[in-house]
């Protein structure tokens, strides 16, 4: 009976001094640029870029989003809510259009209508509830949640009589449930910047500027990382005349240090990625076409990393395609898609971009641009 009774107690003992299951970080980024019926913006995608890349850095699986219509962020998120486990960490950034409606926040999907005052019915039901986000992630069992929101804008729906669909500008003070940490971009009835002047060549907003280098720093808490950054951003403003003083709602029990406590090393995507193995066989040498009377001048193909280095940017032409040889025209094709992220089915192609330090695959489904999607029909029908 004393045996038992001393295994049973050694047993008791080994529970109780085990360590807690090791949490998942898992975030979901978004950002909007492209919107159709309201003003565009400049850097909300160059935000949503810099953040996936830096919490990636501190061992968040990311899901990445871009220029997202309703039905995109909700397909998209709906696949992040269910990746979530009891006692995960979810974080939750978004720079875009923003608005409060009825002292709720509304994230504007890119599809949104302009509509009138008379319709913010019709707007509720096309953009993106923020309490709504985090209720689904606090009944997923999340033990934390941070959210930020660059979406401190003027309101987009703004009419020239100075009427308004909800507030005239920002977005409405937070009401957080425990274990979340809110970050806006600007306070309460403040417009967020999205640049310093038409001059400004930094790709990010005031905002994401100041707060990505701030998140990376292992000494800083959440709550130094806001304070720091809403001094930083304040001070920007300052020197063209503006006030932009970002807020923070904390309803976490202690400190939350990212990048002390961040793993070694990022945790596997939400896809495993396909085995590398053999790299793609080296092009073979193109033939001369037959002579004419003006030869056209052979295209600089670089001698690394990229056949096409802007084809995120610049319409190719056929002109510039005409002298690549297959497998040239394939890998042109498809470094559109890995820019983006994207994984490759084909072990070859994986094998051939996880060469360079600048691929980082996340997703199976990428975005493309409008020049993206005509680049790649493009190239496409010279492989047909």
């Amino acid at each position: 009976m004393r045996a038992f009774r001393a295994i049973g107690a050694a047993m008791l003992a080994m529970v109780a001094t085990a360590p807690a299951a090791a949490e998942s970080r898992l975030a979901f980024v978004v950002g909007n640029d492209a919107y159709r019926n309201v003003s565009p913006l400049q850097k909300a995608v160059n935000d949503a870029r810099a953040v996936s890349r830096s919490l990636q850095q501190l061992g968040f699986r990311v899901t990445l989003g871009e220029n997202l219509a309703w039905r995109d962020y909700v397909e998209k998120f709906s696949l992040f809510e269910n990746s979530i486990r009891p006692g995960d960490v979810a974080f939750l950034f978004y720079s875009g259009h923003g608005v409060e409606i009825d002292g709720a926040n509304y994230l504007i999907p890119v599809d949104a209508p302009k509509v009138s005052p008379e319709q913010q019915s019709l707007l509720k039901d096309v953009s993106i509830s923020t309490d709504n986000l985090i209720q689904r992630l606090k009944a997923r069992g999340t033990r934390t949640q941070i959210i930020v929101l660059d979406a401190c804008r003027e309101n987009p729906f703004r009419l020239a009589s100075g009427r308004s669909v909800g507030g005239s500008r920002g977005l409405a003070d937070a009401r957080v449930p425990g274990g979340v940490f809110m970050i806006y971009s600007a306070g309460v009835g403040e417009v967020a910047l999205d640049r310093l002047s038409d001059s400004d060549a930094d790709p990010n907003s005031v905002f994401t500027r100041s707060f990505l280098p701030l998140l990376a720093n292992p000494d800083n808490s959440l709550v130094a990382v806001a304070k720091q950054t809403r001094s930083k951003v304040k001070s920007l403003a300052s020197t063209i005349g503006q006030t932009q003083s970002p807020a923070y709602y904390d309803e976490i029990d202690g400190d939350i240090f990212l990048a002390k406590d961040s793993p070694s090393t990022p945790p596997p995507s939400t896809q495993p990625p396909p085995p590398q193995v053999a790299t793609l066989p080296p092009a073979p040498a193109p033939v001369p076409p037959p002579a004419r009377p003006i030869e056209p001048a052979p295209i600089a193909v670089p001698s690394q990393d990229f056949i096409f280095p802007d084809s995120d940017r610049i319409r190719l032409t056929r002109d510039m395609l005409a002298r690549l040889s297959p497998t040239q025209l394939r890998i042109a094709r498809n470094e559109i898609y890995a820019r983006r992220g994207r994984y490759f089915r084909d072990p070859a192609l994986a094998a051939h971009f996880g060469r360079f330090g600048w691929y980082r695959p996340y997703t199976w489904n990428v975005p493309l641009s409008a020049i993206e999607q005509a680049n790649v029909s493009l190239i496409a029908s010279f492989e047909r």
